[in-house]
């Protein structure tokens, strides 16, 4: 009993330390130090760097070329010509090609937005956990204590004839079975505590501040037009304007590239003659211009866009439907928990006035013992429904919140 004690203090002073580190801590120490989320935003910053590659016209290229055979000119032998050229796309490619780039940007950082918020909601559950835990296991400490006290009462009227030996085996039954039950409880903490550090990349036995009061979030602002922000859709729609701008690249390639440049030929003087412009060098300008006469793949490249587009377009009403099926579940969770709240309020005020009265009169005459223990058990078992009502609430509250896509809290 004295160890336990102790392990209540501590769960107390932890509670007090609960102003120095929030939930909303929490949250930022993953963001920043999560690998997955991490790994999700460096792919991000990886296609965003795309954006100037594709809008760079492409490398320039110089060509060399040596004759084997001079070919003989009127003012001499060209022995080699030297060239470069720069090809041009057509006007507006460049422009579309960057746009194209930043929207397949964006369908990475909507994903990533998305991932953020499914950890952040983890991480709100397991601190959600981790609350309901402490408050359960002072619950059933208290009950222990409360079932310590019977033991004595009990005995003694044992030992005065009073009540039959089943009455003491029944205390003692139900006092190993509430110590069992907090050195469950107490390495299934442990277990949490892992878990919730690992989201966070932090050392397993790092220590997790939870506060001992849950301030609820009853009256949710959050409203049902806010879920059109959520990254799951906007992600489906980014990979929609992505096919738009494919669209019009497969347009563009039905359009003639046009380089241009320059050529050097090296021409070595004729020996024993005297004429104009003897040993000249070359020097013409150039122009090319490709021919996009084969349109068998452009047409395979337009069809196939037309079908992503269909498959698209149906993922996002398939998307929407499913956010708002969720959105309508948080609802009904949080208000079947308040009436649950109601309900386990109304019965716990009855149950310990009536415990208050089997108490006494199990102490003054010999009432039966087994429905003093039975009722000191309902209101454990109500205690904890309560708990698990309030987390019920809150974990709603942290459902509508990620599906507004916002990620961060207003609960310390």
């Amino acid at each position: 009993m004295r160890q336990l004690r102790y392990f209540l203090l501590f769960l107390v002073f932890t509670g007090s330390l609960s102003a120095q580190t929030s939930l909303n801590d929490y949250l930022k120490i993953a963001a920043e130090q999560n690998p997955s989320l991490n790994a999700k935003f460096s792919m991000y910053m990886a296609e965003l760097e795309r954006v100037n590659q594709y809008g760079s016209l492409p490398d320039p290229t110089v060509s060399f070329g040596y004759f084997i055979s001079p070919v003989e000119t009127r003012v001499g032998a060209q022995r080699f010509k030297l060239s470069i050229g720069q090809m041009f796309p057509w006007m507006g490619t460049l422009k579309v090609r960057e746009q194209a780039a930043a929207s397949m940007a964006k369908v990475k950082f909507e994903a990533f937005q998305e991932a953020k918020g499914q950890l952040f909601l983890k991480i709100q559950s397991k601190w959600l956990a981790l609350y309901a835990l402490d408050r359960e296991l002072e619950l059933m400490a208290s009950n222990l204590e409360i079932l310590g006290s019977y033991e004595p009462i009990t005995k003694t009227k044992y030992e005065s004839n009073l009540v039959s030996l089943a009455d003491l085996i029944r205390v003692q039954i139900n006092i190993d079975n509430a110590t069992s039950q907090i050195d469950i409880s107490r390495l299934k903490r442990d277990a949490l505590v892992a878990d919730f550090n690992t989201m966070l990349n932090r050392p397993l036995a790092t220590k997790v501040v939870i506060p001992d009061v849950l301030n609820l979030n009853l009256n949710n602002p959050i409203s049902r037009d806010s879920i059109m922000n959520q990254p799951r859709l906007q992600t489906v729609k980014a990979n929609l304007e992505s096919l738009a701008f494919d669209t019009k690249l497969a347009d563009l390639k039905r359009k003639p590239n046009i380089g241009v440049g320059l050529e050097y030929g090296f021409i070595s003087k004729r020996q024993g003659v005297s004429i104009a412009d003897n040993g000249k060098d070359i020097l013409a300008p150039t122009l090319t211009m490709s021919l996009p006469v084969f349109g068998k793949r452009n047409r395979s490249i337009k069809k196939e866009i037309a079908l992503k587009k269909e498959s698209f377009e149906a993922e996002l009403t398939a998307v929407e439907n499913e956010i708002k099926n969720e959105w309508a579940n948080a609802g009904f969770e949080v208000e079947s928990a308040k009436r649950e709240l109601e309900l386990y309020k109304t019965e716990i005020e009855k149950l310990e006035v009536l415990l208050s009265v089997l108490i006494s009169e199990y102490s003054n005459n010999n009432r039966d013992f087994e429905i003093l223990l039975s009722t000191q058990q309902r209101l454990l078992q109500l205690q904890l429904a309560q708990i698990n009502a309030q987390v019920k609430v809150q974990k709603a509250y942290f459902q509508k919140n990620y599906l507004a896509a916002q990620t961060l809290n207003e609960i310390r």
